[in-house]
């Protein structure tokens, strides 16, 4: 292996999606390659390997069949391409491909097949399925090697949709499942005579695949509800590092920034016992760190599950979560927050926020209501509990606090100065607004919140530049009235 060392060295540094493609024999050495990176856990944690082959033929065997990795592969077949069927485990004969013996031993297929024909093209990712498919392929191409140009076929998918409707399957698959299968089977030229040939029993096979599918669904639905309990209770931990981070005065946000500052800023210092206190603390820190990392993978992944199913699927699948979803960013981007600040960002925003953050505020939008009186005076009694409703609340009092710094800035130009100023003006609607619907929480007005850190820079410049500018924010914070707010 050391003459593909280097090119695979350079291939661990890859931070997105990688994409390794082989045809023909060269489809088994790409699909190898993916398993060897795989199975070495040679990758960035966030680099997703996705492996596809274009007529290869079969490598693995029951065991492959049956791994984790199965939807890293997409093998797209010809059915006028007889190398896909040159390892079948019983040869060009008419078994069924659900023998006992068929089953257990040969060459098997995994992953997602993409087969196709002149009439179209169709998934399928039922291992049984495929190989009596494979077979019926293989048993009718003609003798020796051809050459399949499966570009010419990709580039036809963009030129051709086939639409078939329920009459044309037959009355006896009328319902959806198992008229989805023969549809698909149809557009690559598979009709149930054709399969009854070759001794695939299809009825039984849909019946096979729509029970273990039944299965499936209750099972990861179970599971799911299972994780997402494991998840709320890592939830309650961080409920209870924002609860005891209000005894500091200095809040939720605040605690974990100025620990992020501190970790930075104590790596080369000697431990004395102020620091020995910060290390005390910097464990509890660490385990929020695990804590909210964790639940950030969870979160991510269920976003997507939601985005890759079908419309009204995952319509149903976003209200089932949104509840929990919405909590969770709200805990958990302030810490995004807090950090990319600390590090020295800028426009958290268009700059540092994550999709799955942006695609869960999306939902919760598209699904709530701008709150009644009743609702707001509801609000009102429990505003004290509160969890902050703009997860990105701390990303505008940072930007705010760096409008402040701009206008006092003797290196600032006339233009970034009106802008600041514009961006403060704002700001303070911004405020005003989320203080009127109850929809921040009090602790921003803890003494040492960064939320009163920019107060106490804009009086001071509002105060010292002799502006006269006045607002409703202004008067609310000079007169205090924020100690009356939950």
């Amino acid at each position: 292996m050391d003459f593909i060392w280097l090119p695979v060295l350079q291939l661990t540094e890859i931070e997105g999606q990688l994409i390794i493609t082989g045809h023909s024999l060269g489809g088994s050495v790409a699909s190898l390659f993916t398993l060897w990176l795989l199975d070495g856990n040679l990758l960035k944690p966030k680099c997703r390997p996705f492996c596809i082959t274009f007529g290869s033929p079969l490598i693995g065997g029951f065991g492959l069949q049956h791994s984790i990795w199965n939807s890293f592969f997409l093998h797209v077949v010809s059915n006028q391409d007889p190398v896909p069927g040159l390892f079948l485990p019983s040869g060009r004969g008419r078994s069924t491909p659900t023998s006992s013996h068929s089953q257990t031993t040969g060459y098997k297929p995994f992953g997602t097949y993409f087969l196709c024909s002149e009439l179209g093209c169709a998934c399928f990712d039922n291992p049984d399925l495929i190989l009596g498919l494979l077979k019926v392929i293989s048993s009718e191409v003609a003798g020796g090697l051809q050459d399949v140009d499966y570009g010419e076929i990709l580039s036809n998918l963009k030129e051709r949709a086939i639409c078939k409707g329920l009459p044309q399957v037959g009355e006896r698959f009328a319902d959806p499942f198992s008229a989805g299968i023969m549809m698909d089977l149809e557009i690559i030229g598979f009709d149930q005579t054709k399969l009854l040939q070759h001794n695939i029993d299809i009825n039984t096979e849909i019946s096979t695949m729509e029970a273990k599918a039944r299965i499936l669904t209750n099972k990861n639905k179970a599971f799911d509800a299972k994780i997402l309990n494991y998840k709320k209770k890592d939830m309650a931990e961080l409920e209870w590092y924002k609860k005891t981070s209000k005894d500091t005065n200095n809040g939720y946000y605040d605690c974990f920034k100025n620990w992020c500052s501190e970790n930075q800023e104590n790596e080369s210092r000697k431990r004395n016992r102020e620091d020995m206190q910060i290390k005390r603390d910097s464990k509890r820190e660490n385990h929020i760190v695990l804590l909210s990392e964790g639940l950030k993978v969870y979160w991510e992944d269920m976003v997507a599950q939601a985005q890759r199913k079908p419309q009204k699927e995952g319509a149903t699948f976003r209200t089932r979560w949104l509840y929990a979803g919405t909590v969770y960013r709200r805990m958990v981007e302030p810490l995004d927050i807090a950090a990319f600040y600390v590090e020295g960002g800028t426009d958290y925003i268009n700059n540092g926020r994550s999709p799955h953050y942006k695609l869960l505020q999306q939902w919760y939008e598209e699904d709530v209501k701008p709150p009644s009186r009743d609702k707001l005076d509801s609000k009102k009694q429990k505003v004290s509990t509160i969890l902050t409703e703009d997860s990105c609340f701390w990303a505008h009092v940072e930007e705010a606090i760096l409008s402040c710094e701009s206008l006092k800035s003797a290196n600032s130009t006339l233009e970034q100065r009106k802008s600041s100023w514009d961006n403060l003006v704002k700001f303070g609607e911004y405020i005003m607004k989320q203080i009127g619907n109850y929809a921040v929480s009090p602790e921003i007005f803890l003494e040492k919140s960064s939320f009163m850190k920019w107060w106490g820079v804009y009086e001071d410049y509002i105060d010292t530049s002799n502006n006269s500018y006045g607002s409703p924010l202004i008067s609310y914070m000079k007169k205090r009235s924020y100690r009356l707010y939950g």
